[in-house]
């Protein structure tokens, strides 16, 4: 941490204290009436006391959250049917939108699908540091659940407004303030083979002038094994389709291939030492020895969570408000994974030498191989293979509210915000140490692939293990990062002058902004002796801004007419000046029209962008792969080509640009109380976007458009291209960003430039409508109705600026084009009850060659509390909530895909979850 955050910090901490001492030093008068004030904040605004804003807004409440029966802000917030779980996600190693690159097992938002980077997450209208070691990413759970007042999530474009980000929409987390007393809350959920444990405590008191809240945090929850889910099992045969088990295995195979065709001979259980394996029974018709690595490894990681945060304001004067407010979040993980494996190579001069006899030998081989390749998985070995780490997140923030009349406000706040995280990454071999031990010669120091490890991992045998030299072979990559954001913020609003409707508003504001990312590997599987190569990544930025929000109320209650109760007219425009790319200027128009009280059109237009993050445009973060025959290329013998594929970040990026529009309506009909529908039709041009070109690139398909990323080996006559191609291989050999062995340079055939770029295109539009009915009877309680459905009509992306629109929409990592969530829910005194049903539409699985349908999935979950009255003594204040998700216990639809048969993007792999919570107001 530098100087400058240093003394950042400490400010923002002491102004806190001089904040609190006024309200430490003398208790409240009881007698006094309590003059707080609380004014509602507007997500998608600027501008104070605007009872709406022209974009969607969506508003889950605190009770809301209690309701639905989940104890995250995350799941609260996927539960919406237009926030799809594409990308990051801790269920997934892999999959769309690069969503491999969480690692460290963030729950980030994803409004539309269109990208967890194009949605801003603000916590009380800030921003926050990003999260993540390898990808800049928004964990919105690392704001403890008792703290959350409400969220807000904005559906539309807001560049204008909040700058970066903000393309697909906003998600606005406003914490609880202004409360007497104090909340006491325990949970427990548990599933097959899964279970969570959650303990908060909240503090609030209020005085004539402030307040002050805390909240204290406890969430753990345990891992969940891939045994206890046979539809994550890659033997899929009992779901109709095959055995997808890897070959690599403890015993192994011995690999022939002969003309195109693969043979295996399974090793038999033992050690594999000299004379224990009967070369006569090594037949390639056995069966093979498979292991599931699906079934070994976690579903889910264990997490864990523990949580602070405070709010304090005072006003100090009639006129002047300050105020603290700060969190810290402590998020560690851990996962099992499948342990590595290895095709190795093993020639006579290894004493463990094992072949098949010659008459066993496939059609057409003449003589016994040379050197014996064995598929290799070493469970022995690495009896604890694991992902794990940690992140720690804060903000401390201190702000003002300066009234200067009865009209006008002067805000400001500073703040400092820092994330810094750790992935321990093991299950990696360090290649050139298993080269060596495949070669030695004495049985004490060979490597032995033939049999259970225990030669290699300290079994006996006649043999005693590799000590330290094996320990090098199985190695770990570890990944540290420190993201920092410093924030100054200062603006005016208030009104203007009087119009025709009303009283027209302005807000003014300017920011300063700086931004720091430190990365540190730490790598043991690169080195040629095992010991540890250690890289660093810096890369920072600073920017200004300065914005501007018009309101015009141009028919209201004063000149309303007949077909024209209101019409309101908001202009908002933020210009952004970056330190590494430049400038941009973002504008966005709004309007309102009522032609009844009860009825209100709304549309808007504007321009946003994503800044790319300090990870997309660090050209420091690099990684260089050699492929061996496994590079897709169809002017190749056989389609496949060996080379070089790299990628990471680039230096040079542009910004992202969306170009958003979005219109609908909000009807309260009169003649049927309690009714409320609206819909909104939406539509992005997503331009400029931030992609990866992928290993794949030169398939025919993609060739054309991916050509500038590629450099081929000239022609043999080219002397003069074939010294510079031999050159730059010889160079990326020579980088310590090398991740694998190097071949022979003659061998390598193509580089392949995979590092990240501005590429891709966007366009997507689609519906969203939403109903909600609320009766209240005498005697049968209170009910409402609800259903939230989010139609996508069109999804169409172009891989490069210059390659055709291709729709995705329906697609296998893709979004779907239909999703939905109804609501039944009733009260009665101090009982309550709620029925969700989620639907998800069928859509088409694109993974394999030949297309398949998958099936649509439906959910129900559940929750009932009842909340004790003030006459109950000893129980006064008590609310037991019981609450279960997929009641039904519903496995997802099949979907095969790689080796496994589900889709992580559509469906979660908990299965029936049911939780007890209990908790108490004091």
């Amino acid at each position: 941490m530098s100087l400058g955050r240093k003394l950042l910090f400490a400010w923002t901490s002491a102004s806190a204290l001089a904040i609190a001492a006024p309200a430490l030093a003398a208790p409240r008068d009881a007698s006094a009436p309590v003059q707080v004030v609380t004014e509602v904040e507007i997500t998608g605004t600027n501008i104070r006391g605007v009872a709406g804003v022209a974009s969607p807004v969506e508003q889950i409440s605190r009770e809301d959250f209690v309701e639905s029966g989940v104890s995250t802000p995350g799941e609260i917030t996927r539960s919406m049917p237009a926030v799809l779980n594409l990308g990051a996600d801790e269920s997934r190693l892999s999959g769309a939108q690069d969503g491999a690159a969480n690692t460290t097992r963030a729950t980030a938002i994803n409004i539309r699908g269109i990208g967890n980077e194009a949605t801003l997450t603000l916590f009380n209208g800030r921003r926050l540091a990003p999260n993540g070691v390898i990808k800049s990413l928004s964990d919105i759970n690392q704001i403890p659940a008792s703290a959350i007042e409400r969220l807000e999530v904005v559906t539309d474009g807001a560049s204008a407004v909040y700058g970066s980000d903000a393309v697909a929409g906003v998600v606005n987390i406003i914490t609880r303030r202004n409360f007497d007393g104090a909340e006491t809350t325990l949970r427990y959920g548990a599933g097959d083979g899964i279970d969570q444990q959650v303990v908060s405590q909240t503090f609030g008191r209020t005085w004539d002038q402030g307040s002050l809240f805390m909240a204290l945090e406890y969430n753990r929850r345990s891992r969940l094994n891939g045994a206890d889910r046979p539809f994550v099992w890659q033997d899929r045969t009992s779901r109709g389709g095959t055995d997808a088990r890897s070959f690599s295995a403890q015993p192994g195979n011995i690999l022939i291939n002969q003309g195109g065709v693969a043979y295996r001979y399974a090793l038999p259980a033992g050690t594999g030492a000299p004379g224990t394996i009967n070369t006569a029974t090594l037949l390639y018709t056995n069966p093979a020895n498979r292991f599931d690595e699906t079934r070994y490894a976690d579903v889910l990681p264990e997490q864990e969570r523990r949580s602070v945060l405070f709010n304090i304001n005072q006003r100090v004067d009639p006129r002047l408000e300050l105020w603290f407010e700060g969190f810290y979040t402590y998020h560690s993980f851990n996962e099992r994974v499948a342990p590595a494996t290895a095709t190795v190579g093993i020639t006579a001069v290894n004493p463990y030498y094992t072949a098949p006899l010659l008459a066993n030998l496939p059609p057409g081989v003449l003589a016994v191989p040379s050197t014996i390749s064995v598929e290799y998985r070493f469970l022995a070995e690495d009896t604890t293979p694991e992902l794990d780490g940690y992140e720690e997140s804060l903000q401390t923030a201190v702000g003002f509210n300066f009234d200067i009349n009865d009209a006008w406000r002067l805000s400001g706040y500073v703040d400092y915000n820092r994330d810094h995280g750790l992935q321990i990454r093991e299950a990696v071999l360090n290649n050139n140490l298993l080269t060596a031990a495949r070669a030695r010669t004495t049985l004490t120091t060979a490597f032995n692939p033939f049999g259970n490890g225990s030669t290699n991992a300290g079994g006996t045998s006649g043999t005693t293990n590799l000590g330290p030299a094996f320990a090098g072979i199985l190695a770990h990559r570890d990944t540290f990062a420190t993201s920092t954001l410093a924030d100054f913020n200062l603006s005016l609003s208030g009104d203007l002058m009087p119009v025709w409707g009303g009283m027209m508003k302005l807000a003014i504001g300017a920011e300063n902004h700086s931004a720091e990312f430190d990365q540190r590997l730490v790598a043991t599987n690169t080195s040629t002796d095992g010991s540890a190569t250690v890289k660093l990544v810096h890369n920072e930025r600073t920017w200004q801004s300065v914005y501007g929000e018009l309101y015009v109320p141009l028919v209201g209650a004063e000149n309303a007419s007949p077909g024209i109760a209101r019409l309101e007219l908001s202009l908002a425009v933020r210009f952004d000046n970056y330190s590494d790319f430049g400038s941009t200027t973002n504008p966005k128009v709004g309007i309102i029209y009522a032609p009844t009280a009860d009825l209100v059109f709304r549309a808007t237009y504007g321009t946003s962008f994503r800044a790319p993050s300090l990870v997309d445009s660090s050209a420091q973060i690099h990684n260089i792969f050699v492929r061996n025959n496994t590079i897709v290329d169809p002017t190749a013998p056989g389609g496949v080509t060996t080379g070089i594929f790299h990628n990471g970040g680039r230096a040079g990026l542009s910004p992202e640009e969306a170009t958003t529009w979005s219109g609908g309506f909000d009807w309260r009909p009169g003649f049927v109380s309690g009714l409320t529908l609206s819909a909104t039709y939406y539509s992005v041009k997503y331009t400029n976007r931030i992609d990866v070109v992928p290993e794949n690139a030169m398939a025919s398909a993609t060739a054309a458009f991916y050509a500038p990323y590629a450099i081929r080996r000239p022609d043999v006559a080219d002397v003069a291209g074939n010294a510079a191609f031999d050159a730059m291989v010889s160079a990326f050999y020579a980088d310590p960003d090398l991740q694998s062995a190097p071949l022979p340079v003659a061998n390598i055939k193509i580089i392949i430039d995979g590092r990240r770029a501005n590429l891709g295109v966007l366009e997507q539009s689609g519906l969203e409508v939403s109903a909600d009915y609320r009766l209240a009877t005498d005697t049968a309680g209170d009910w409402n109705f609800g259903i939230s459905v989010a139609r996508i009509f069109k999804l169409e992306r172009r891989l490069t600026p210059s390659a055709p629109a291709v729709n995705f929409l329906d697609q296998f990592n893709n979004p779907v084009d239909l999703r939905w969530r109804a609501t039944v829910g009733w009260r009665l005194d101090g009982f309550s009850a709620n029925v969700f049903v989620n639907y998800t539409d069928g859509y088409t699985n694109t993974a394999n060659a030949v297309p398949a349908p998958v099936d649509s999935y439906t959910t129900v979950d559940f929750s009932a509390s009842y909340r004790f009255g003030d006459e109950s003594g000893v129980l006064k204040g008590v609310r037991m909530t019981l609450s279960g998700q997929n009641i039904a216990d519903q496995d997802p639809p099949v979907a095969f895909n790689g080796t496994i048969s589900w889709d992580s993007q559509n469906a979660s792999p908990i299965g029936r979850f049911v939780s007890f919570e209990i908790s108490k107001s004091w």
